[in-house]
């Protein structure tokens, strides 16, 4: 029932029924399904100890980050109360996870999700619009899709949510699969890219170039590697330039919308040199509004954390990022499913980091949804190699040991073939063996600080 209860607060975040049908907003499902999520993770069958909280640098990051949020806000009360919900789901969500075939159908029910997004946001202009959407995409934004829900009511923010179903679509249905999955994904991922290709959005267009590198280039040889790189950085880059409102990136001077961007990204700047701790969670708007005289977004995650929690959320935001990218590139699979959960993950963690440059979504749940899945599977490879070390340690001396070996376990997809190369050997390793931040990861985490910063900082000379 566990997984059951974030499949419901997945359903409940996307498709938002409590914002548009009357009767459920009165229900207060998200409050309820919070509960639900909380019981049945205590009351589960394999049982519950709170030690099981910590197992990761994960864990103990967000533990880090959540206090930080609390503790650097003055009204120390309000804050916990307003924001608690984010840790409880990353909890929920590693808690839940607790198999590959359970992160695979998360994954899966992730995508659909979107997909469910997609299609409602396409039919709106064609008469089927539940929840407004067309007058706003026609009127406010001038033809640019949108679906009127809290968090899909901006092109923006629209096509940064949407184009990463792309990339679930490949790797959950085509990678490695029969040919009828293979042409069914063909046909299904053209509606998440005409959902976005509608939005006309610059932003998710340069998350689908860069996403699409990251995926074609992720654990394959270094020649494809190479070929990948020349093609996007050729027939790639011709096709990004010709999508709508590319060219205005060659007029940022005259462009209002870039001019406020790059007046948000000075003031968090500004606010990160001077004001260690930040100004508190969900405060950059009206920091700006005092600074400037006029209300404007962060238009970044990155800019509004650095703005909202200064060096310390930062720092953590980042170290939070680098542990999952970490997990991702370490891990050693062994079959296909765990292969395809692994690349998933990544592409999910690529496009979210890309994105996060030019929405600011720090505290949607999407981040700690995301941060959770690749918790789930760090703890799933973890356990995976400690089970192969310990095997032979524990064969017994005498006549047992000369038996036959037993059989390899099933994988969590019985069709699943092993993922292993032609010359792989026993003595390689499985899963992972990474589970504690050392100084060599301090230094990395350090180093990818001092490059946000960095790249902030050009951003606002060449934006």
């Amino acid at each position: 029932m566990d997984f059951v209860a974030i499949i419901i607060f997945l359903i409940l975040y996307y498709i938002r029924p409590q914002e548009w049908i009357g009767f459920v907003t009165e229900l207060k499902p998200v409050k309820w399904s919070i509960v639900f999520a909380l019981l049945t993770m205590v009351f589960r069958e394999r049982g519950f100890h709170p030690r099981d909280l910590v197992r990761t640098p994960h864990d103990w990051l967000m533990l880090a980050y959540f206090a930080w949020i609390v503790l650097s806000n003055p009204a120390i009360v309000d804050t916990f109360n307003n924001n608690y919900n984010l840790f409880v789901f990353y909890i929920v969500t590693v808690q839940a996870l607790s198999s590959i075939r359970r992160l695979q159908a998360f994954l899966g029910w992730w995508t659909l999700m979107i997909l469910v997004v997609a299609a409602l946001a396409v039919a709106a202009p064609l008469g089927f619009d539940l929840v407004g959407s067309n007058d706003l995409t026609e009127w406010r934004m001038k033809g640019r899709l949108v679906f009127n829900t809290s968090i899909f009511n901006n092109p923006n923010a629209l096509g940064h949510s949407i184009y990463p179903a792309v990339f679930f679509l490949y790797f959950l249905l085509f990678w490695k699969r029969p040919v009828f999955l293979k042409i069914a994904a063909a046909a299904i991922v053209l509606l998440p890219l005409w959902c976005v290709y509608l939005t006309v959005s610059k932003g998710a267009f340069i998350g689908i170039f860069v996403t699409t590198i990251a995926a074609l280039t992720f654990g394959r040889p270094k020649v494809v590697q190479i070929l990948v790189l020349v093609g996007a950085l050729t027939f790639g880059w011709t096709v990004l330039w010709s999508m709508p409102r590319m060219s205005e990136l060659q007029k940022s001077s005259t462009d209002q919308a870039i001019q406020g961007r790059i007046a948000a990204f000075k003031y968090g700047l500004e606010t990160l040199k001077t004001d260690f701790n930040g100004i508190g969670i969900h405060q950059f708007v009206a920091g700006v509004e005092r600074a400037y005289g006029f209300k404007k977004a962060a238009h970044s995650s990155y800019v509004q954390v650095g703005g909202e929690l200064g060096w310390p959320g930062l720092i953590l935001f980042v170290s939070l990022l680098y542990a999952c990218a970490r997990t991702l590139f370490n891990a050693k699979t062994t079959d296909v499913t765990e292969e395809r959960v692994r690349r998933a993950l990544f592409v999910l963690l690529v496009s979210y980091s890309i994105s996060s440059w030019m929405v600011n979504w720090p505290w949607r749940t999407t981040f700690f949804l995301m941060v959770g899945a690749v918790a789930a599977f760090h703890r799933l490879m973890l356990d995976k190699q400690l089970a192969a070390a310990a095997t032979p340690a524990e064969a017994a001396p005498g006549p047992a040991a000369m038996s036959p070996a037993p059989p390899p376990p099933l994988t969590a997809d019985p069709k699943a073939q092993p993922f292993l190369s032609a010359d792989h050997t026993e003595a390689e390793p499985v899963g992972l063996r990474w589970n504690k931040l050392g100084w060599v990861d301090v230094a990395l985490i350090a180093g990818l600080t001092w490059a946000t910063v960095r790249f902030w900082q050009y951003l606002i000379t060449r934006m």
